[in-house]
């Protein structure tokens, strides 16, 4: 969805939106203390999610997640408990947990200011965002993205674009198939030659951030992420240049990154673009 309804929108429109929002009850930093709640909630989902027992270049026979505490589950303690115990079959990596919560908690208070009325797209998009986020840490992670996260997001952008306002019905579905056809060749490709060129679960995701956003937002949202994720690839291959082979490149991260931020920031990009052209 694009999250600015569509893609012109008209000053009564704007108006009421700034209207709506500063009568919200709820500040933004309530929902940023809400956004620190549900990282806590997605760090247990990141946990959870990859399949543990083969994940791209670490292979543990048997290989199980580990426990987690009921205290665990709330902000900050979740990395004093990842600092005790180490998660199999993945390194100790207690900095993402607190990382996590952090991001969410920002992109939380954040979609207060960016996201307009009516109130249950805002709460669908605080949900969609939240799966971005764990979408995109266990892609760097584990280079691996799970479909029972996302298929459900791809479902809930689907099911939603018919009733954004101000925007046509056919947008989701037109970015979900543009999507899926941007880096399907990609993929294929990859296939027949036995090499990793792109994963079909890139070419799922941005078929659901398709979903989301609608088409140009979506556009929008692929050209920030391979920027993104070009500017990195440099750094990745210098660094295998020094000797750091098991280096590797997933891509969920970059197109999320692109995607959440055409999200919040479409119509503000595109305006901008309008007065250089």
């Amino acid at each position: 969805m694009c999250l600015t309804h569509g893609y012109r929108v008209p000053d009564r429109h704007i108006e009421s939106f700034i209207t709506s929002h500063y009568e919200r009850p709820m500040e933004p930093g309530l929902f940023a203390i809400l956004g620190l709640f549900v990282g806590a909630v997605i760090n247990v989902a990141i946990d959870r999610s990859p399949p543990h027992d083969h994940v791209e270049g670490v292979v543990a026979q048997g290989a199980r997640p580990r426990s987690i505490a009921i205290w665990e589950w709330f902000p900050f303690l979740s990395a004093y408990g990842a600092f005790k115990q180490t998660r199999v079959p993945f390194p100790n990596f207690w900095l993402r947990y607190p990382l996590v919560e952090l991001v969410s908690a920002g992109l939380f208070g954040l979609a207060w200011y960016r996201i307009p009325d009516p109130s249950w797209l805002f709460a669908i998009s605080l949900v969609l965002i939240a799966v971005l986020i764990a979408l995109a840490f266990i892609d760097f992670e584990t280079t691996y993205l799970p479909n029972n996260l996302v298929y459900p997001l791809f479902a809930v952008g689907i099911a939603t674009s018919f009733f954004i306002p101000e925007r046509e019905w056919w947008q989701g579905l037109a970015g979900a198939a543009v999507g899926y056809a941007v880096f399907y060749p990609f993929a294929w490709v990859g296939d027949r030659l036995n090499r990793p060129i792109m994963g079909w679960g890139d070419v799922k995701l941005t078929a659901a951030l398709g979903a989301i956003l609608g088409l140009a937002p979506l556009l929008l949202g692929l050209y920030m992420g391979v920027l993104i994720g070009g500017f990195i690839a440099i750094f990745v291959y210098a660094a295998r240049l020094f000797g750091f082979n098991r280096v590797l490149i997933p891509y969920g991260p970059y197109l999320i990154t692109g995607g959440i931020v055409s999200m919040l920031y479409f119509r503000t990009i595109a305006d901008w673009i309008e007065t250089q052209l």
